[in-house]
């Protein structure tokens, strides 16, 4: 008699233990399942849709700008844009009109402030670029027209980093000066029209044509033919 209460008595402390414990692992369980398939999910559609869109690039012809061509193409521009404004914008914005200088806080600065802090994506989004389409054994079927934009965006990059450091190792009393300023709103305004120029032109579907520049661009495309 006294076995069976005791067995009882210990059947019913793992009980409560069991309906202590359970339901505050079973939340946890549960994210950390829906947390795979979620994550599975996202690869499944990742997948899909590569395939998708490498099935479209070859049943069309790659002299056809497509919208995909089109919108790609926009994006690698961020970079020199990012550089531009780190290396220009930050100085000579503040002296700008109060309404321009309020629409530069609500839409790219918190983008300049993530860059300038993260100074290593830079150089991982440019590798990236460079391995995706710049490199002739590509992953990715072969743009012509997203390829020349990726190219363009890479020099434009590199120009924004040379020109900044140049601006950078000058004297601060000339930077701060009346010619310094003048000097680095040129340089800043030389970055944006030429980014808007050809940011521009990729959405109209056409090929940009910076002097030098794109020329440089051509040049590079047509030796690695």
């Amino acid at each position: 008699m006294k076995t069976s209460i005791n067995l009882y008595s210990k059947y019913l402390f793992l009980q409560l233990i069991y309906n202590i414990i359970m339901p505050q692992q079973l939340p946890l369980l549960m994210i950390i399942v829906l947390s795979i398939f979620s994550i599975l999910i996202i690869s499944l559609i990742i997948r899909y849709m590569y395939l998708y869109i490498i099935q479209i690039y070859k049943n069309n012809n790659k002299n056809n700008i497509t919208i995909i061509d089109r919108l790609g193409s926009i994006l690698p521009y961020w970079l020199p844009l990012l550089e531009g404004l780190q290396n220009f914008g930050q100085q000579i914005l503040p002296d700008y009109p109060f309404s321009i200088m309020q629409i530069y806080k609500k839409t790219l600065m918190p983008l300049v402030i993530f860059y300038v802090t993260h100074p290593t994506l830079a150089f991982i989004i440019f590798f990236i670029l460079y391995y995706l389409f710049v490199r002739t054994k590509s992953p990715i079927p072969d743009r012509p027209f997203i390829r020349f934009n990726v190219l363009q965006s890479i020099l434009l990059f590199l120009i924004n980093s040379l020109l900044g450091a140049t601006f950078r190792a000058l004297p601060i009393e000339f930077r701060t000066s009346l010619y310094g300023l003048m000097l680095c709103n040129t340089l800043f305004w030389f970055v944006l029209s030429t980014i808007s120029y050809s940011i521009l032109k990729s959405i109209e579907g056409k090929y940009a044509k910076i002097p030098v520049i794109s020329q440089a661009v051509r040049i590079q495309i047509d030796n690695q033919i």
